[in-house]
């Protein structure tokens, strides 16, 4: 055979070849494809079809409504977005996760990639701001718990002049010019100033993107200053921004006593909000978690500190307390302490000198 049908019949014979091969190679991409857009179109089916019954389904739906007001995906970038809409909806998330499975079932996209295109970067920080400090947020394994910008009874001292508000709203700023608007500022706290004790309330402005932390106190006439002696068992509510700019927060006092020592002055009458309640009543059974109520209970022979798991002061018991029930003592060869549970069932310790057992 001449060598120029050879080279033809070679090229004509993988010519044929590449075309099957192609051939194949798309039948296979459009059953991919296809079976694909099925799969998808169940799981939008299934997922439409619980609308009624979870909350994450008609998040996801409002969600990408504030995106894509129109219908059409690929007019999602005309459309306009409703950053309220998308805020408003951020407060009531409690599994994003969740929603974001949903949303990608639904409309087969990503919520974060959509919501990142979509809003500002201050507008996206403040949608994950809103979602992650939910106090309802979704506990269930693998999740994070919510994110508190402080912990109840945790220390709050003023870290630089900062504003004592009514409301948590930053709207008001208390300039000459809105004299006769809405005012929700009590005063400036001075920098160095103890505020009082987080309540565990928290809110997020996200109109002025702040941080907001509820703090509060009781007056304790007994070792008040000549003005406030006449407020005895007086409580005070109110809110400041939980900024590390602004404020510093501290879970024991020695801490906050070494770096601020004018606070030192401000706790023996500024009390946490439930130091004057009444002890819980008695039951019939007065064991406490499985100690018998024959167990040693310890009561103060002087003024003594009481000591956290880390054996930092954190409050302080006038003689004749009334501690709790003894769990151990523990000898370091130089003193004593013994561990204690209190009536709320929380562990401390004190130093064995300053303390007598008795048993009833």
């Amino acid at each position: 055979m001449p060598i120029k049908e050879k080279v033809i019949e070679v090229v004509s014979d993988n010519r044929g070849k590449i075309i099957n091969g192609l051939l194949i190679v798309g039948g296979v991409y459009l059953a991919y494809r296809f079976g694909k857009k099925i799969i998808g179109d169940i799981n939008k089916n299934v997922v439409q079809s619980q609308t009624d019954d979870k909350p994450s389904v008609r998040q996801a739906m409002t969600l990408r409504s504030a995106m894509n007001s129109s219908g059409v995906s690929w007019m999602m970038s005309a459309d306009g977005t409703d950053e309220q809409l998308i805020l408003d909806t951020a407060r009531g998330i409690t599994n994003l996760d969740e929603v974001s499975k949903n949303y990608r079932d639904l409309y087969q996209s990503n919520l974060l990639d959509d919501l990142q295109r979509e809003l500002s970067a201050e507008d996206y920080s403040k949608f994950l701001t809103l979602v992650s400090s939910n106090p309802g947020k979704s506990t269930k394994k693998g999740s994070a718990p919510p994110v508190t910008f402080a912990k109840k009874s945790q220390l709050v001292v003023a870290k630089k002049a900062v504003t004592i508000r009514t409301s948590p709203d930053a709207s008001n700023h208390g300039a000459f010019y809105e004299v006769f608007s809405d005012k929700n500022i009590v005063r400036t706290a001075q920098p160095g100033e103890f505020l009082g004790y987080a309540t565990g309330n928290q809110h997020f402005d996200e109109v002025n993107n702040v941080k907001f932390i509820e703090v509060g106190y009781v007056i304790n006439a007994e070792k008040a200053p000549a003005m406030f002696k006449p407020m005895n068992k007086r409580k005070y509510t109110y809110w400041v921004s939980a900024s590390s700019n602004y404020v510093e927060i501290f879970d024991y006092y020695k801490p906050m006593f070494d770096r601020y020592p004018s606070t030192l002055n401000a706790t023996p009458w500024m009390k946490p909000l439930d130091y004057f309640d009444p002890a819980p009543p008695k039951k019939k059974d007065k064991s406490v978690k499985g100690i018998p109520s024959n167990a040693s209970k310890l009561v103060t022979n002087r003024l003594v500190n009481v000591l956290d798991d880390k054996f930092q002061p954190i409050a302080s018991a006038d003689k004749n307390t009334l501690l709790g029930l003894l769990i151990m003592t523990m000898d370091t060869g130089k003193e004593r302490f013994h561990k204690f549970k209190t009536v709320d069932n929380t562990e401390r310790w004190v130093n064995a000198r300053y303390i007598k057992e008795i048993r009833s």
